[in-house]
C-alpha cells in the first residue's frame, strides 16, 4: 500500500525532471485517478445500501413516485434487487408504457432519469430493496491517505500519472509511459476477470425477455 506522499514521490523520480514540481505530480496522481475510475471496475470500489419502502428518508427514497436517489459516488450500477426479484432494466420509452395501476409489494423493473432510478411497479410500504454500484474512489488529498487503488494499484496510478506528465512537458517518452500504463491496466483488468469468474454459476442465464413478461 502506497502512501499519496510515496506515489508523488516515484512519479517525480521517474519523470526525472527538475520541473516537476510536488504540486504537479499530485495534478498527474489526481488526473490518472478520474482517468482509471472511468473505466476500470474494482470489486473492493462496489458498495450496496438498502432501502425500505416508507421507512427510508427522502435524501435516499421518494416512496411517493418509486424513486432511488444516485448516490454522489456513483459510478455505475451492479443490481437493484429485492427479497423476491433481481429488477429489470427496461428502455426509458417502454418503461413509461408499463401500467402504473398495477399494485404490488414487489417492483420489477427500473430505469435512469437524471439521477435517479425509477421503479415500477412503485413499492409497497415495508419493501426492501438493495442497490449495489460500483463508487468513485476516495480523493487522496494528505500525504498519509491511501485509497483502494494505492493499496492494489499502486504502479497504475503512478503509470497513469507519468503519461499526463508526459503530455505536459510534451516529453518523448510519453509513447513509453503510455505503453506501460496500458500494460498494467491489462494486468489488473485480467485479474479483475479471473476473480470474478471463480466460484461464478456456470448456468447460462436468458438475455432476453418476452414482451408478455411486462407489464401490462
Amino acid at each position: 500500500m502506497a502512501t499519496y506522499l510515496e506515489l508523488q514521490t516515484d512519479v517525480i523520480n521517474l519523470i526525472n525532471r527538475s520541473d516537476c514540481t510536488t504540486a504537479l505530480a499530485k495534478t498527474f496522481l489526481q488526473q490518472a485517478q478520474r482517468k482509471i475510475q472511468r473505466n476500470l471496475r474494482i470489486q473492493s470500489m462496489e458498495k450496496s445500501y438498502q432501502i425500505t419502502a416508507g421507512t427510508s428518508g427522502s435524501s435516499i427514497y421518494d416512496a411517493t413516485n418509486g424513486k432511488i436517489v444516485i448516490p454522489g459516488d456513483f459510478l455505475e450500477l451492479v443490481y437493484i434487487y429485492t427479497d423476491n426479484d433481481l429488477l429489470q432494466r427496461v428502455p426509458l420509452n417502454r418503461f413509461i408504457e408499463l401500467n402504473t395501476s398495477a399494485t404490488s409489494t414487489r417492483p420489477k423493473y427500473w430505469t435512469r432519469i437524471a439521477n435517479h432510478f425509477h421503479l415500477k411497479p412503485i413499492p409497497s410500504t415495508g419493501t426492501i430493496i438493495t442497490v449495489a454500484y460500483h463508487s468513485e474512489d476516495t480523493v487522496l488529498s494528505a500525504d498519509s491517505d491511501t485509497n483502494i487503488l494505492s493499496a492494489i494499484a499502486q504502479d497504475l496510478l503512478v503509470y497513469g500519472a507519468l503519461t499526463y506528465a508526459a503530455v505536459y512537458f510534451n516529453d518523448q517518452r510519453q509513447q513509453l509511459f503510455e505503453a506501460k500504463y496500458q500494460q498494467i491496466y491489462d494486468d489488473v483488468e485480467n485479474l479483475i476477470m479471473t476473480s470474478d469468474q471463480v466460484g461464478a454459476d456456470g448456468a447460462i442465464q436468458p438475455n432476453m425477455y418476452f414482451e408478455k413478461d411486462l407489464l401490462n
